[in-house]
């Protein structure tokens, strides 16, 4: 299950940056890095939000609580934003911490 939440992370934040790409292609040179943040921004948050997908959510790591859903999805709209490369690293430090958390609660 994890392979398959990380796949769908690492692929939409590809997707993500490709259109923040393709979109500032469109606007004026200078604030060029002002409109791809905003650009990815929006995509990852509306993706997250209308889709309601959480990243802790899916790795079982989030409470069941409404407002622990809606701060897994800005966290997760955010990540998306980010590109592919933070993605990796927020990924495997996640892993790490359900690794560790697995071991408590099996006493290892």
């Amino acid at each position: 299950m994890m392979g398959k939440v990380l796949l769908v992370v690492l692929g939409l934040s590809l997707i993500i940056e490709r259109v923040t790409e393709k979109v500032i292609h469109l606007v004026p040179a200078r604030p060029r890095k002002i409109y791809a943040w905003l650009v990815s921004t929006v995509l990852g948050l509306l993706i997250s939000f209308v889709f309601r997908f959480g990243l802790m959510k899916e790795l079982g790591l989030v409470a069941g609580t409404e407002i622990a859903a809606w701060l897994d999805y800005l966290v997760t709209g955010i990540l998306l934003a980010s590109g592919s490369e933070p993605v990796h690293s927020i990924v495997d430090i996640l892993a790490a911490k359900k690794k560790e958390v697995q071991k408590r609660v099996n006493g290892v």
